[in-house]
């Protein structure tokens, strides 16, 4: 062997150990700091912001009545096929959705049915909790989706949370103000 491949081969491993180290240093550094989990959903729980697009909602007009036209543009824009909209006429000659369901196992929530609904009816919310064991619990129908609330106002914070026993349901408590749980994360 050369002399040269003889470097090459002592800088290779230098390389490779000092490589080591520094790993090595950042997982011990992470073994003995506090932990960054966020305790979910016992006590806390994550505000998405207002702009996050979650579950998807149908709007009102003033007078209670539902907002689509059931113009079916929304189920032609989106890109997974995922919204069935039937439109049906009434007495007075108003469109409305005999039959409007989301499938939400199929959605990508990209906003676009959001974007070309000329009556504003349709919206994306902040709600993001809406696992299941079936497929089929994942499609929503027009009653549902009107029951869904809207948008907040503010966001992106922690709210603290406790389980009801009794019910099995989560119950926020309070917003946590100016919590900001990259803190805990260090940057080496």
């Amino acid at each position: 062997m050369s002399r040269a491949q003889d470097r090459i081969g002592t800088w290779i491993g230098w390389t490779f150990f000092a490589d080591l180290a520094n790993a090595l240093t950042l997982t011990f550094g992470y073994m003995f700091s506090s932990p960054v989990t966020m305790q979910y959903p016992d006590t806390e729980k994550w505000l998405p912001y207002s702009r996050y697009r979650g579950h998807h909602f149908l709007k009102r007009d003033e007078e209670g009545e539902i907002k689509c036209v059931a113009c079916e543009l929304c189920a032609r824009i989106c890109p997974c096929d995922c919204i069935e909209v039937v439109p049906y006429e009434d007495e007075k000659g108003n469109r409305h959705p005999a039959k409007f369901e989301i499938d939400t196992a199929r959605c990508l929530f990209c906003g676009l049915c959001e974007d070309a609904c000329p009556a504003d009816a349709i919206a994306l919310g902040q709600q993001y909790e809406f696992s299941s064991f079936s497929s089929a619990d994942l499609v929503i129908g027009r009653d549902d989706l009107l029951a869904k609330p809207g948008k907040a106002a503010t966001g992106g914070g922690v709210v603290s949370a406790r389980l009801n026993t009794k019910k099995d349901v989560l119950v926020e408590t309070k917003e946590m103000q100016g919590y900001n749980w990259w803190r805990n994360i260090r940057r080496t």
